[in-house]
C-alpha cells in the first residue's frame, strides 16, 4: 500500500498536468460566420412576417422531397438486391452446367458398356465374396446417380424460384422508378407555384444578412439525408436542396474558390474554402458556373456563384444542389444543422 506521503505527491503532480497541459480544442458544431441562435430566430421571424403566405406552399414541397428521398433510398436498397439475386443466379446456374456435364458422362459411359455389364461382372465372380462386392459396388454406382439427380433438382428448383424473385423485384423497382418519376413531376410543379408565390410576397430579406448566405436562392426544399446509402456502396456526404434548374447558388461565406471543374460524380462542381477558419464547401451537380467565377477566384457570401441543375451522376433526378460541409481536418460534417439555422424561408 502506498504511504500518505507518495499519494500526495502523485495526486499533487496530476493536478499540476491538468493546469498546465493545454486542452485540446473540440471541433466547433458550426462555421464561425453561423449566427447565433438567437440572431437565426429573430431573422426566422423576420421573414415569417412577410412570407406566411409561402407556409402552406412550403409544407407541400417538403413533403414532396421527403417522400422522394425515401423513394429514393428504397430503389437504392431494391438494386442491391437485384445485383446479389443475379450474382447468385450466375453462381447457380454454373453448378448446373457442372452436374449435367457429369449426368451426360456418366451416361455416355452406360451406353458404351451396355446392358450386359453387369451380367459379365457377377459370371464372372468365382466366390460369393467376389458377387457381394460386385453387387455392393453397382448399388454404390446407382446411389451416387441417384445423388446427382437430386442435386439437379434441386439446383433446377432454387434457379426457377430465384428467377421468380428477381423478375418479382425487377417489377418492384421499375414501380419505384416510376413513382419517382411522378414525384419528381410533382416536385417540379410544387418548386414553379412555390417561386409564383415568393415573387408575389416580395420578400424584402436577403439571406446574407444571416452573416452566413444559404447557398440557394429560394424557393427549396431539403430534408437531412446525410450519411444515406447512394449507388456504389457510398454513403451520402451532403444534403441534397432542390429548387427550380437554373436557381441562383451562392457562396455561404467570404472565400476562395477552388478545384472549379467537372468529374462524372459531382458534375460541375467547385469548393469554397474559408481563409479565416479553413473550413471548406463544396457545391455538385451545378448547371454552369457564373461569369468571373474561376480557381482563386475571391467571393462574398452571398454572390452568385453557379446555377442549379442535374449534371455529373444526378442527371436522373431532378435539379438540386449538392452540397457539402468540411472542418478544417478535412473531414465532412452534417450540413443539415447549418443549413437549418440559415433556413430563411420556413
Amino acid at each position: 500500500m502506498p504511504s500518505p506521503k507518495r499519494s500526495f505527491f502523485v495526486v499533487s503532480f496530476v493536478t499540476l498536468l491538468a493546469l498546465v497541459a493545454p486542452a485540446t480544442p473540440a471541433i466547433a458544431a458550426f462555421p464561425p460566420q453561423m449566427p447565433s441562435p438567437q440572431e437565426a430566430a429573430r431573422l426566422q421571424a423576420e421573414v415569417a412576417a412577410t412570407s406566411g403566405k409561402l407556409a402552406a406552399g412550403q409544407k407541400e414541397l417538403d413533403r414532396l422531397v421527403a417522400s422522394f428521398e425515401a423513394g429514393q433510398t428504397a430503389l437504392q436498397t431494391v438494386q442491391g438486391e437485384i445485383a446479389a439475386a443475379e450474382a447468385r443466379l450466375v453462381e447457380l446456374e454454373g453448378q448446373l452446367v457442372g452436374v449435367q456435364s457429369n449426368i451426360n458422362q456418366r451416361a455416355s459411359s452406360n451406353y458404351r458398356s451396355g446392358p450386359t455389364q453387369l451380367v459379365n461382372v457377377l459370371l464372372g465372380a468365382r466366390t460369393f465374396r467376389q458377387l457381394t462386392t460386385a453387387m455392393d459396388l453397382f448399388e454404390e454406382v446407382s446411389a451416387s446417380d441417384t445423388q446427382t439427380l437430386n442435386t439437379v433438382k434441386q439446383l433446377k428448383d432454387e434457379t426457377a424460384q430465384l428467377k421468380a424473385d428477381l423478375d418479382s423485384k425487377k417489377i418492384g423497382q421499375q414501380q419505384a422508378v416510376e413513382m419517382l418519376k411522378k414525384r419528381q413531376s410533382d416536385m417540379q410543379g410544387s418548386l414553379a407555384g412555390l417561386a409564383r408565390q415568393y415573387e408575389a410576397v416580395k420578400t424584402r430579406l436577403d439571406s446574407t444578412k444571416a452573416g452566413f448566405a444559404f447557398p440557394v436562392k429560394a424557393p427549396y426544399s431539403f430534408v437531412d439525408t446525410f450519411g444515406a446509402p447512394r449507388a456504389g456502396y457510398r454513403k451520402h456526404q451532403g444534403v441534397d436542396i432542390f429548387a427550380m434548374s437554373g436557381t441562383p447558388v451562392l457562396a455561404v461565406v467570404n472565400g476562395v474558390v477552388e478545384q472549379k471543374g467537372t468529374n462524372p460524380l459531382g458534375g460541375n462542381k467547385l469548393w469554397i474554402r474559408s481563409p479565416g477558419d479553413n473550413w471548406s464547401y463544396y457545391y455538385a451537380h451545378l448547371a454552369g458556373f457564373a461569369s468571373g467565377i474561376g480557381n482563386g477566384t475571391r467571393v462574398k457570401k452571398g454572390q452568385v456563384i453557379g446555377y442549379v441543375g442535374n449534371t455529373g451522376n444526378a442527371r436522373t433526378t431532378p435539379p438540386h444542389l449538392h452540397f457539402e460541409s468540411h472542418v478544417p481536418s478535412g473531414a465532412a460534417a452534417n450540413p443539415y444543422p447549418i443549413l437549418k439555422r440559415v433556413n430563411l424561408i420556413k
